[in-house]
């Protein structure tokens, strides 16, 4: 995604608020992308009849965008701490991986057969998300900023 482009996050279940706002232009356009691919979800899995055959490869098709999205997204913050030496990437990482896992196997349930309660995979994608940025997320760009200002005016010195 081009940083300069503004990324606006469409009317849905998830309202954008500024206290998702991590301070980092990229990473908070790509939340904002992540929620409207939440949102998207939403619309389809729970406004729709998922037993129509048009909606259900509507549904998956998003779920798909959902997890390349979410990977893109785990591996660009994850480049970002390996270059500054995060202090708490090992902890940060694992619980991308741990909801990554989450995920596909929910959705590998889910395109077996089995029933997936689409309401409560729903509530955990947005309640992960939201308390991701919020909490970790946030401690990351802070470091990241602080990391970045100690080597800037080390460069000066």
């Amino acid at each position: 995604m081009d940083s300069s482009t503004e990324v606006l996050v469409k009317d849905g279940w998830i309202k954008w608020d500024k206290k998702f706002q991590t301070g980092y232009k990229r990473i908070d356009d790509q939340h904002k992308e992540l929620v409207n691919i939440i949102n998207d979800l939403y619309n389809v899995g729970i406004v729709n009849d998922l037993s129509n055959e048009e909606v259900k490869v509507n549904f998956h098709s998003i779920i798909k965008r959902t997890i390349d999205y979410a990977t893109y997204h785990f591996s660009y913050e994850e480049k970002i701490m390996g270059a500054v030496d995060y202090s708490l990437a090992k902890d940060h990482i694992a619980k991308h991986r741990s909801f990554s896992l989450k995920i596909v196997d929910d959705v590998s349930r889910y395109e077996n057969g089995d029933d997936l309660a689409i309401e409560d995979f729903l509530d955990f994608l947005k309640n992960w998300l939201l308390h991701h940025i919020i909490v970790e997320d946030k401690k990351f760009i802070s470091e990241l900023k602080s990391t970045l200002q100690k080597m800037y005016e080390d460069e000066l010195n």
